[in-house]
């Protein structure tokens, strides 16, 4: 595993997430898990936005790192989930993470990661997004964070999150995972201005005038991105199909039905060979070939 830290976009295909959101509760409880994973994570977050079906982030540090971070938000995704719906009928959340590699591509995609909200139509620019980081970046010093003003325009005053008592914290996080007691949080928010990198992210433009200009993406820009994602997220087929074209290629490759008789070496060349035959996502490919997603990652293209 690599130890050398890099930008890593975090994504869900809005069309294959069904009911990630449902609820005004649904919504705070998806934006505050971001401070949760980010308070119990290595991996620092850049920016991020959440929308009705998916959350789209952008993370610096180690893959191993930026893995764990989004294995916990699926994960504690899920399990609010269940505990508020009573199950996980008719839900289906796929995550997926890589690294960003060139620059240009790193200034596509970070601004890609706020403007959620304004290119699927809602009367909203990324920096007036409640759900979102994008009111942080390239501020003057007495702007007014949006999360402390309340329903009616009055602002409230924030408070450290170690005030409330363990129930109160677990009824707003909807974790029992801690965060820092002196960490602050106003109209129900976790403020994101305690865990956001925010000279990291504005350091990916330099000047306010760059940022400016990425920020209106072109479509040829946004194209890439969405290319790029797609690219990632590879096909995503019917479990018991997919059982059946491991099966098929593992035979043809080894007289094997199944990886489970296969060693280390061979796993890995099924999952090469389903990658590029049938370009299953990592997350098939990690189930049928018996390996680590990790570890997918690190050597299936």
């Amino acid at each position: 595993m690599e130890n050398k830290s890099n930008y890593y976009h975090m994504f869900a295909n809005g069309d294959d997430s069904r009911n990630f959101i449902i609820s005004t509760k649904d919504f705070y409880a998806a934006f505050n898990r971001i401070g949760v994973c980010a308070a119990n994570s290595s991996a620092q977050v850049v920016s991020f936005s959440i929308e009705d079906t998916h959350p789209h982030v952008l993370l610096y540090g180690t893959e191993h790192d930026c893995i764990k971070f989004k294995n916990a938000y699926l994960l504690s995704t899920l399990r609010y989930i269940a505990a508020n719906r009573g199950s996980l009928y008719d839900v289906i959340l796929n995550y997926e993470l890589y690294p960003v590699k060139s620059e240009d591509y790193l200034r596509n995609v970070a601004v890609y990661t706020i403007i959620q909200a304004t290119k699927d139509g809602k009367k909203v620019m990324p920096y007036d997004y409640i759900w979102g980081s994008g009111s942080l970046y390239f501020r003057t010093d007495n702007s007014l964070p949006i999360w402390c003003a309340d329903e009616n325009g009055i602002v409230q005053e924030p408070v450290p999150i170690g005030t409330l008592n363990a129930r109160q914290k677990e009824a707003m996080l909807h974790s029992r995972k801690k965060v820092p007691d002196n960490w602050l949080i106003c109209n129900g928010f976790l403020l994101p201005q305690n865990y956001i990198d925010i000279e990291l992210f504005e350091s990916i433009y330099q000047t306010h005038n760059c940022y400016r200009v990425f920020l209106s993406n072109s479509k040829r820009k946004d194209d890439a991105v969405t290319t790029k994602m797609s690219k990632v997220r590879g096909m995503m087929i019917e479990d018991i199909e997919a059982r059946k074209i491991s099966a098929a290629v593992c035979y043809s490759l080894f007289h094997k039905h199944s990886s489970r008789w296969l060693n280390t070496n061979q796993r890995l060349e099924l999952a090469q060979e389903l990658r590029r035959q049938y370009y299953l996502s990592f997350r098939q490919l990690s189930t049928l070939c018996r390996l680590p997603e990790t570890e997918i990652r690190k050597y299936v293209r």
